[in-house]
């Protein structure tokens, strides 16, 4: 750890990881990324985050956000796996209200650059066979649906992996601090602060 980093990122959760990948991929230096738990699996939200990854938002900074996020992962692996299953987003309506409102989240897409349509109860049907296009349990009809084929399911430990090891390999010269590391970190400085010194469970 350099003795005075120009950033210092807490959390090495997929957002931490990959914030730190991306300065250090525009050639950003010093930069030190803190966890208090184990490295490749933090125990925040990361540990357990569903995945979901819909691009499709009322702004389009967040859309490109979204979409760039998409391509990251797309572009990463861990394990031979790979960090993103483009299996394309499904939004259903049960409303008219519901479904006009589909319709204009499609011309956020369309106006953003993200390829989309919606489509009717059948090919719901179609693209997610569990769907009891008919009616739902509360017995309500499924009317249509926003599809989006570039949406899908990200693999959070794997997108935290990827560019950790990535860091490991030399192609980031990023130091990773665990809580094993700050407790040597602590005793090296002569002091004890709360954000170095942690007590191991058990």
């Amino acid at each position: 750890m350099t003795a005075s980093p120009r950033v210092v990122i807490i959390g090495a959760g997929i957002v931490g990881t990959n914030l730190a990948d991306e300065l250090a991929s525009r050639d950003w230096t010093d930069i030190t990324v803190v966890e208090q738990g184990p490295l490749e699996l933090a125990g925040g939200s990361t540990s357990h985050a569903p995945g979901l990854v819909f691009q499709t938002n009322p702004s389009r900074t967040m859309t490109e956000f979204a979409t760039y996020t998409v391509n990251k992962l797309l572009s990463l692996s861990a394990d031979r796996s790979s960090c993103f299953n483009q299996v394309g987003g499904l939004e259903l309506a049960t409303t008219e209200a519901r479904l006009a409102d589909l319709k204009r989240k499609l011309g956020y897409a369309t106006s953003w650059g993200v390829e989309g349509r919606i489509i009717d109860a059948d090919e719901c049907g179609k693209l997610w066979p569990l769907l009891n296009s008919d009616a739902l349990a509360d017995g309500r009809n499924v009317l249509g649906g926003l599809y989006v084929p570039s949406d899908g399911l990200a693999s959070a430990a794997r997108a935290v992996q990827a560019p950790h090891r990535q860091g490991q390999r030399g192609r980031r010269d990023l130091p990773w601090l665990h809580r094993r590391d700050r407790h040597r970190a602590g005793r090296r400085q002569g002091h004890r602060r709360p954000d170095v010194r942690r007590r191991d469970p058990g």
